[in-house]
């Protein structure tokens, strides 16, 4: 079996959307007869933290290597130890580590020799490195260095262009110049770059195109695991109240305002019925999300429930009317790059999705498989508008009839880009064994 390391800042007990990836592909790998060998830190910390995911019976039989990182420990305990948003430390670990992307580099500078000593010992056939932190690739970029073994260069979001980045902001646009100058770097080393979305894709390649550069870009969309979810919580249960459910985060320029507003304004001006409808955000919000979220609590029935174990909010996914997916980034800014993960979780649930997004993959994907509606971000009067219509089919029916194209859907699970992953693998592995025979 071929070997590959996986190495990722995001893996339990961290939590949250960005775990979901690199789980599903230890998860699925070695159906495809590719042993997946786990880098990842001992002792960080996240926005959410879930012991459950430890327990997860294939990770009992994965070989995991944790190490650091203990450079950050004052940082961890100041951040989420203390909840600061800001702090004087901070400002010297960024000055620290100014040169190298982001605070998080320090787990390579700390690890990067027990990485390599882990990749000796298996002796790995190739090496995967997954972001954000985008400073992970420099474990990548150092072990092929070292090693002469294949690089895959995984991307969840956008470097150089990441579309919630605030710009107005001198440290963001300096952190964008630093991931500018990087990323060219790790791209060309690299043996293959994956990325979730194809727009990150074109827009790597508009910026580093040389000969042959095409050959290395590859879509591997995220996906969600039928086993997640529980058959039998599937069968239909018509709520007293229209409940519409998000679960996650809201990072970056994302907000739930506009839907707010849009909600508001209808139950202003009578359209719908506040007393018919339930809101319920799910995650791990920071203040001023919440104090956003609350200020409409008056005018209808809404739920602010803290971050809960992966099986429950997707629990809370199965009992919902509607899902509520938010990106609120327009086109203009890079929002047609975002596809997020969550989507694709909610296509597990089978559930219709009121999506606010731009023109781009996400919004194309929902409308041709009749995923649900979607509506521009920030228009309020459109999302009203569209909101509207599925008020009235609940309010005739009691439901909301689904008719998702399943083919489409199907091509989503995990299973599948997993598949697509040990592919690639497996070529890239091929290629580099041909060429060093025939260099013999």
């Amino acid at each position: 079996m071929k070997k590959v390391l996986l190495i990722s800042y995001n893996f339990p007990p961290i939590a949250g959307a960005g775990i979901q990836r690199i789980l599903k592909f230890v998860k699925y790998l070695p159906h495809h007869n590719i042993t997946p060998i786990v880098f990842c830190p001992k002792r960080a910390y996240w926005r959410v933290m879930d012991d459950h995911n430890l327990e997860l019976p294939y990770l009992k039989k994965t070989r995991i290597y944790r190490c650091g990182i203990k450079r950050l420990d004052r940082y961890y305990r100041l951040r989420y130890g203390r909840g600061l948003q800001s702090h004087p430390y901070f400002y010297l670990l960024a000055l620290r580590y100014i040169w190298h992307m982001d605070y998080f580099s320090s787990w390579y500078f700390e690890c990067r020799d027990q990485a390599l000593a882990v990749a000796i010992e298996e002796k790995v056939d190739c090496i995967l490195t997954s972001s954000p932190p985008h400073s992970v690739h420099f474990f990548g970029k150092y072990l092929k260095a070292r090693l002469n073994v294949p690089w895959l260069m995984d991307l969840r979001d956008a470097m150089y262009d990441n579309p919630d980045r605030n710009l107005s902001k001198l440290s963001s646009r300096f952190a964008a110049f630093m991931e500018g100058f990087y990323e060219k770097r790790f791209y060309h080393t690299a043996d293959a770059i994956i990325s979730v979305s194809k727009p990150i894709l074109d827009s790597i390649y508009d910026r580093h195109f040389v000969p042959g550069f095409d050959s290395k870009m590859n879509l591997i969309t995220n996906g969600f695991d039928d086993e997640d979810f529980d058959t039998t919580e599937r069968q239909k249960k018509e709520n007293s109240k229209l409940v519409i459910t998000y679960t996650g985060t809201f990072l970056g320029k994302r907000t739930p305002v506009h839907f707010l507003e849009a909600l508001s304004k209808l139950c202003f001006r009578k359209e719908i019925n506040s007393t018919d409808i339930l809101v319920q955000f799910i995650g791990h919000f920071d203040e001023n999300v919440c104090s956003a979220i609350q200020h409409y609590s008056t005018t209808f029935p809404i739920k602010i429930i803290d971050h809960q174990p992966y099986e429950k909010a997707l629990a809370y996914q199965l009992s919902s009317d509607i899902l509520l997916l938010v990106n609120s980034t327009d086109k203009a800014e890079g929002g047609d790059q975002i596809f997020t993960g969550k989507f694709f979780e909610y296509l597990g649930a089978l559930k219709p999705i009121f999506a606010l997004t731009p023109d781009g993959p996400l919004k194309q994907t929902i409308v041709d498989g009749n995923f649900g509606i979607v509506a521009p971000a920030r228009d309020i009067e459109a999302i009203a508008k569209q909101f509207k219509c599925l008020y009235d089919l609940w309010k005739t029916n009691k439901h909301i009839s689904y008719n998702p194209d399943m083919k489409l859907r199907n091509s989503f699970t995990r299973k599948e880009t997993t598949k697509k992953l040990s592919e690639l693998i497996q070529f890239i592995t091929e290629t580099k064994q041909t060429k060093s025979v025939q260099q013999e």
